[in-house]
């Protein structure tokens, strides 16, 4: 398997390598005004997808409640830029959550949410928007993207009566900017009668993967399920985290949540998720990488450092040429602060590394994090001057070393 990442130019040292030791990250840039009371930004779409770059353009959204109303919000900047746009409201209706943004050619993005318990796309190119255009057909939520080149792909759950299943659509972008669905399938063969929750999609080269959480054994687990034809069929959903137990024999397994996932190379995932089965020192961030339609085995991100403490939210990101990290936030400095974790020479997870931008005073969280082709880590975060105070959405990138 591939694994090339940025930085192998450091494989002839020593030392261990941190991801710092592969990016440095420049001042941080404001994405929303100062904080203002009763006021919360939210970074909690489904595979925490939440900033994109096409071409020189850097787009972001976020949900926020600052109309009252929780509605969705997009803004963007070119890349030698210091300041973003002015904010676009992309909803339309009374509310809406939990964005999702991708990248299409041309500085062009697509944007998913929730809204009035439907799911909805639209393009943006510039600062404008295009129509908007409905995806589900019941009470629907929790939807994802995934775009390689113009081809674009949504996932999303949705319930119709006791029963539940998850989406995938292919759209493609008309003359006018709006997102048309050419194709439209189910991803599990039967509706299921136990929830499926935080649907992630991924696409590549040779096909696209869904992953979710599934409770059909009684317990949340990870499933996915791999597509070669555009989403039209899938093949036999599987396990994605391994079963782990140190109790007993009737333990129903570890916990599992929040499973984020990107592409990167030609052929290649990497997916990472929070995971209890370090047991009771709460959640840490396990991974695994795929290529073609299965998944290699479950691998520990983060280092000992800090290893008795839970760690939260994690995000993936992946790029052509073969680089891929996770991102996360937890408190092993006190207050809480993003980390970040990348391969290493060795093929092993680095040295946890907290970009200084987005650590130190104050708490830091929810991180959604873009690669490019020329190997910068974007980064988005929320920052509060304290638990449960109003937010404030912030942006660097890191440069490779």
């Amino acid at each position: 398997m591939n694994r090339l990442i940025v930085g192998l130019c450091l494989c002839f040292f020593t030392h261990p390598l941190l991801a710092s030791d592969v990016w440095s990250f420049e001042q941080k840039i404001a994405v929303t005004a100062k904080p203002v009371k009763g006021v919360f930004h939210h970074l909690e779409g489904a595979g925490r997808k939440h900033i994109a770059v096409s071409g020189d353009s850097i787009a972001v959204s976020w949900e926020d409640d600052h109309s009252k109303d929780p509605q969705i919000y997009v803004t963007s900047k070119k890349t030698g830029d210091h300041v973003f746009s002015k904010k676009l409201q992309v909803s339309t209706g009374l509310e809406a959550y939990e964005p999702a943004i991708a990248a299409l050619t041309g500085s062009q993005f697509i944007l998913a949410w929730e809204q009035d318990g439907s799911v909805y796309v639209r393009s943006l190119s510039g600062q404008r928007l295009s129509m908007t255009s409905r995806l589900s057909t019941d009470t629907a939520s929790q939807v994802s993207l995934a775009t390689t080149g113009h081809n674009s792909f949504a996932v999303w759950r949705e319930q119709r009566g006791r029963s539940w299943s998850l989406w995938v659509a292919r759209l493609d972008l008309d003359s006018t900017g709006l997102l048309v669905v050419t194709s439209k399938s189910r991803v599990e063969p039967v509706e299921l009668d136990t929830p499926v929750l935080f649907p992630t999609i991924a696409v590549n080269d040779v096909g696209l993967m869904v992953a979710w959480e599934d409770r059909q054994s009684g317990h949340t687990r990870l499933k996915y399920s791999y597509s070669v034809d555009n989403g039209s069929s899938f093949s036999e959903s599987q396990y994605l985290n391994e079963f782990f137990s140190n109790r007993n024999k009737y333990d129903k397994g570890s916990g599992v949540t929040r499973v984020s996932m990107s592409a990167y190379a030609e052929d290649e995932l990497v997916a990472a998720w929070m995971d209890k089965r370090r047991g009771g020192t709460g959640y840490g961030i396990f991974a695994a990488l795929g290529s073609d339609d299965s998944f290699g085995p479950n691998e520990k991100v983060h280092s000992k450092q800090g290893d008795t403490l839970p760690h939260y939210n994690p995000a993936t990101a992946g790029n052509n040429a073969g680089n891929f990290a996770v991102a996360w936030d937890d408190y092993r400095q006190g207050n809480s602060d993003i980390w970040i974790s990348s391969y290493n020479e060795d093929d092993e997870w680095s040295i946890d590394f907290s970009p200084k931008p987005a650590s130190g005073k104050g708490e830091q969280s929810h991180a959604s994090i873009a690669l490019d082709n020329q190997g910068n880590l974007h980064l988005l975060w929320i920052e509060r001057e304290k638990i449960d105070a109003p937010s404030r959405l912030w942006y660097s990138y890191g440069k490779p070393r």
